[in-house]
């Protein structure tokens, strides 16, 4: 009898392994994923510069349009040290869920 129980038991311990690697491994795909998108969701624009204070720029994009408000929270100082009013930039970054944005990953000044 106990021999069968260890039996039973060592197979229950399987199937709990075989759950913890399939749920390992989902969550692995599921980030996978999660990054390739943020990825593909890369945006440039290209415009100038309407004010920019603290962590936060707003851009006019060429051709005239509306004005996009810039988070400078995810780059480097030294890429936008110095901008002022009017100057010509490029921004690469990704919109958040929320769409009220642009998180710049580079700033590039522009010469016109």
């Amino acid at each position: 009898m106990t021999t069968s129980v260890d039996a039973v038991s060592g197979t229950h311990r399987g199937v709990g392994r075989a759950r913890a690697a399939a749920l390992v491994t989902a969550c692995t795909l599921a980030l996978l994923v999660d990054v390739g998108a943020a990825q593909d969701n890369l945006v440039r624009i290209e415009g100038r510069v309407l004010w920019i204070a603290a962590a936060t720029m707003v851009v006019a994009p060429y051709p005239d349009s509306a004005p996009i408000k810039v988070d400078l929270s995810q780059v480097q100082q030294g890429e936008y040290m110095g901008l002022a009013t009017n100057d010509a930039v490029s921004v690469t970054g990704t919109v958040p869920k929320e769409r009220n944005r642009l998180i710049a990953t580079s700033i590039q000044r522009l010469t016109l």
